[in-house]
């Protein structure tokens, strides 16, 4: 009996853990200097990790809002101390795919996002 146990409760821990679900995207610009956003998506939608590219220098952000309700998805993106706003990113599903616009610097260019 007391082997049964044993070898069981390793098993029931492993049993136990919650899955680690992430889903992300990763959204390129199609002119100019290039633009890069990739979004990780944690197991709760709201729980969001960014990373912004332009022009291959990586700039640090941080999610300050974000909707996303199907076909769309809404992000705001500020700086470290939230005292910069970087970028603003809206696009809509067109299949399996999702095209919109990011705003940055007063400038609003298109984007096409995939997932990931």
């Amino acid at each position: 009996m007391h082997k049964l146990m044993f070898v069981a409760g390793p098993l029931a821990l492993v049993a136990a853990t919650p899955a680690a679900a992430t889903q992300g995207m990763t959204c390129r610009t199609a002119s100019g200097p290039l633009l890069e956003l990739s979004l990780v998506f944690g197991a709760r939608p709201s729980v969001m990790h960014p990373q912004l590219v332009i022009a291959g220098r990586r700039l640090p952000v941080v999610v300050a809002q974000s909707w996303i309700e199907d076909p769309e998805i809404r992000v705001d993106l500020y700086d470290p101390q939230l005292l910069r706003h970087e970028l603003r990113l809206k696009v809509r599903r067109n299949g399996f795919l999702f095209d919109g616009s990011v705003w940055r610097g007063g400038q609003r260019r298109w984007v096409r996002c995939r997932e990931s």
